[in-house]
């Protein structure tokens, strides 16, 4: 068993959750436009394109700015002085040790979290946690094929704000067709084992025998004997 930590990303996780479901409307609504229009933006428009003009613009009207006061101050036989003269002496734009050191650290959790869960999942801690991301990745592998990343990232971005709110709407009816399905799966998968062990003959048994030798599963019959002793 994976060493576990704690999740840095509670916080945001219950954050994130008030939002696709819409307990507070005016943000979640506000969100998604956003995440629409910087899709619907960056489809036409390349951000470094929109960098680089941001940064011409701004820059180039503030040199204007800032020159166009040194010639008045001058004009008026006043000494030149940049009015931003303040910022630059008593609010400079920098990062202070200890707020780099906190972030850093935080930073280091998140990731360290992160890479703990992948491995839990491409180890198999969980078995039907990692087949349920190896199902995800492979439908979303099969998306991908199709539809556009931008597209299918938008369509994501919608689900994610309309399908907690429709199954929290019909909980029960969801529940019972997940119920159901997870069933059949499980039916269909010992039925698959079965019918794998009728036609490899001794094979499965000689290896599981193997594994159980040499440790890398446990013998059922321990199991059950250490059960009854427990009990």
């Amino acid at each position: 068993m994976l060493h576990e930590n704690l999740d840095p990303f509670e916080n945001l996780s219950t954050r994130a959750t008030q939002l696709v479901y819409w307990e507070n409307p005016t943000h979640s609504g506000a969100l998604l436009a956003i995440g629409l229009s910087f899709l619907i933006y960056t489809a036409n428009y390349s951000l470094f394109n929109t960098f680089c003009a941001l940064a011409t613009t701004l820059i180039g009207v503030n040199w204007i700015y800032v020159m166009g006061r040194k010639q008045l101050q001058a004009l008026i036989n006043q000494k030149p002085v940049n009015p931003h003269e303040h910022l630059l002496v008593n609010k400079p734009w920098y990062i202070e040790r200890e707020d780099a050191e906190k972030y850093l650290d935080t930073t280091i959790e998140a990731v360290n979290f992160v890479l703990l869960k992948v491995q839990r999942i491409v180890l198999v801690d969980d078995p039907m946690g990692t087949i349920k991301y190896v199902f995800m990745f492979y439908v979303l592998w099969t998306l991908g094929t199709w539809i556009n990343p931008r597209t299918l990232f938008g369509i994501g971005l919608i689900l994610s704000f309309a399908t907690p709110i429709a199954y929290q709407k019909n909980q029960e009816l969801v529940d019972e067709k997940l119920y159901q399905a997870n069933k059949f799966l499980r039916s269909y998968l010992d039925r698959g084992l079965v019918i794998v062990k009728q036609h490899t003959g001794g094979v499965f048994e000689k290896a599981k025998s193997f594994a159980v030798t040499k440790g890398l599963v446990n013998d059922d019959k321990d199991v059950t004997q250490n059960t009854k002793k427990e009990e």
